[in-house]
């Protein structure tokens, strides 16, 4: 047995290890723990641009403003990526997207 099979929720160091812990599970906020120890760890507030372009284009069928609301993006840069889309694809040139 090592201290870590003794520590509980309620050891945890800071409220986001015990939502981890909590949510997740007191074995993946350890692992969490262990393998961030002493570095701070950012989570975006915003998805990538890759992937709302790609969740827009596949879901282009929805209303702007549903893709708007579901991205957290404005309604002109759903727009913008939609015309891309058509722009690349009315030239011929294979999308990436």
């Amino acid at each position: 047995m090592t201290v870590w099979d003794s520590i509980t929720i309620n050891d945890m160091p800071n409220e986001d290890l015990k939502w981890v812990a909590s949510s997740l599970g007191l074995d993946v906020a350890k692992r969490i723990w262990k393998r961030f120890a002493g570095n701070h760890v950012a989570c975006p507030a915003r998805m990538s641009p890759a992937v709302a372009k790609r969740y827009i284009i596949e879901n282009g069928h929805k209303s702007v403003h549903q893709l708007a609301f579901e991205t957290q993006l404005s309604e002109r840069t759903i727009y913008r990526y939609l015309n891309q889309k058509t722009v690349k694809a009315a030239s011929g040139q294979l999308s990436l997207f």
